[in-house]
């Protein structure tokens, strides 16, 4: 086990570690909570101009995605924005899921589907 860690040029002790990790969450009133995939889901079913029957199914593959513990291992955001485009192909709305897709890379669509 680590006994000291180097931030930038100080050296601390683990229970100096402990006792600031403990400082930041009596300052968050110890208010934390993990991020899922429902956090992003609004952002990217705006962004697609999503309809009632894209957002069913979108919050319905994002329940699913909750379930497995192999999709824990990608960023939330990506899922969110990964079962929305799902949703939105799934419901022949390709428009949307190019725009979800924008968004997400923060690209151009000619630069995420130059044939398209």
């Amino acid at each position: 086990m680590q006994k000291s860690f180097m931030v930038g040029i100080n050296l601390y002790s683990r229970s100096e570690v402990v006792a600031m990790e403990w400082l930041v969450q009596e300052v968050l009133d110890f208010q934390c909570f993990v991020t899922t995939v429902h956090n992003f889901l609004w952002f990217y079913l705006k962004a697609a101009k999503a309809d009632d029957k894209v957002e069913d199914l979108a919050k319905h593959l994002a329940l699913l995605t909750l379930l497995d513990h192999k999709h824990l291992s990608y960023w939330p955001s990506t899922v969110a924005a990964s079962v929305v485009a799902l949703a939105c192909l799934a419901t022949d709305k390709e428009s949307s899921c190019h725009r979800v897709m924008e968004r997400l890379t923060r690209g151009r669509r000619t630069t995420i589907c130059p044939n398209v």
